[in-house]
């Protein structure tokens, strides 16, 4: 939908045919030039869990981010044409991953004891966040997060 096709706020659907809000991310599919090198940036650097793989002619590695959010790596084939909807891949600016309170400092030295960079902030109210780059250029980003942008308090579950 491009900005002349957002109705105006008179043609908008009345309360009873609104959109339910989301309540959370449930997958995101990175397009990676290297499958097996991805595979193991996510897996072994990062530590998030294999939970399916795809080995036929639609090949991917599906990882779990908590108990019901998942994350997709697939190679450039895997999109386009054969992908549900055309998926068309393209690369993610930066996407963030939460860790639990008070465990980012060891996730820091775990990476640079791997040698790789990382850059650290801190943006207020106990929220403090990592960067990092991926083998195919994405920015990862991993966070504690204290407190939410509307200041109420976060939670551990991460909704």
């Amino acid at each position: 939908m491009n900005q002349a096709t957002i109705p105006s706020h008179d043609e908008r659907p009345s309360e009873e045919q609104t959109m339910p809000p989301a309540i959370g991310l449930f997958e995101m599919v990175l397009e990676v030039a290297d499958l097996a090198a991805a595979e193991r940036f996510y897996h072994d650097v990062i530590r998030l869990p294999v939970v399916d793989r795809w080995t036929d002619d639609r090949r991917a590695v599906w990882l779990g981010l908590g108990r019901e959010g998942f994350l997709g790596l697939w190679p450039p084939e895997t999109g386009g044409a054969v992908a549900i909807h055309g998926g068309r891949g393209g690369r993610h600016v930066h996407f963030a991953l939460r860790v639990p309170m008070g465990t980012l400092d060891a996730v820091r030295a775990r990476l640079e004891s791997l040698r790789y960079p990382v850059e650290s902030w801190e943006f207020g109210s106990g929220n403090r966040a990592i960067y990092l780059d991926d083998p195919d250029g994405n920015v990862l980003e991993l966070t504690e997060v204290a407190r939410l942008w509307d200041g109420s308090p976060a939670t551990e579950g991460g909704g």
